[in-house]
């Protein structure tokens, strides 16, 4: 195999945080039965995991927050004053400051019970420069007083609504009109003007662009 070849194959480095000895293991076999991640060390706290890789940095870091510790995301989360894309696992997700005190832009927030194929989709999302949150969670925060760092970079668009952000991932699900009609229990015309909407206020031109500027800003999980 040449030099190209492994480093087009080289597996993700993913490390781990977690205070449970028994959390971490499970983490730990969840990236090794993934065959496109590597496992890089996993420790307590951050500042350990940082004396533990020895200056050598993960591609992404997974945590799990309980809820007595969660002071560990309120101090700077920095190997080698590189922020590093996350993967929070958390049951206080809801609160205000767990995205202020982020120092990542690519971070996905799932609760502590998300199955393992959720977690290794979200490693993926956040190692291509995606924040991975919850339909009604982005939906709080657009209506709230906070706004993901990475959206607040972004040109501006309208919100779109909670049936919206439903029509939306019912469209990633490669549903037609009447699939989405008969699930929602309305009508298709009612369909197409959420679409209507959905498209005006993403720029979108058709299904698929709509679906990946869904992606693009945190309304939709695939």
């Amino acid at each position: 195999m040449s030099n190209g070849q492994m480093a087009h194959t080289r597996s993700v480095r993913v490390a781990v945080v977690a205070q449970s000895p028994q959390v971490r293991a499970s983490l730990q076999a969840l990236v090794e039965a993934s065959p496109a991640l590597g496992f890089a060390g996993s420790a307590a706290g951050a500042e350990m995991l940082a004396d533990c890789l020895a200056g050598s940095a993960p591609d992404v870091v997974v945590i799990d927050v309980e809820p007595e510790a969660s002071d560990a995301l309120k101090a700077a989360f920095d190997l080698e004053h590189t922020p590093l894309p996350l993967v929070v696992l958390t049951d206080d997700a809801d609160s205000d400051w767990i995205l202020d005190g982020l120092p990542s832009d690519a971070t996905a927030i799932l609760p502590r019970n998300a199955m393992p194929g959720e977690i290794v989709v979200s490693i993926e999302a956040v190692i291509a420069g995606l924040c991975v949150l919850s339909p009604e969670k982005l939906a709080r925060l657009m209506a709230g007083r906070t706004l993901p760092r990475q959206m607040a970079s972004d040109v501006l668009f309208e919100t779109l609504t909670l049936r919206e952000i439903e029509v939306l991932a019912m469209l990633a699900d490669g549903l037609g009109n009447k699939e989405i009609a008969r699930q929602l229990d309305i009508s298709d015309n009612t369909v197409k003007f959420h679409l209507s909407s959905i498209f005006g206020k993403l720029g979108a031109t058709n299904r698929t662009e709509a679906v990946m500027l869904g992606m693009r800003h945190g309304f939709i999980m695939v």
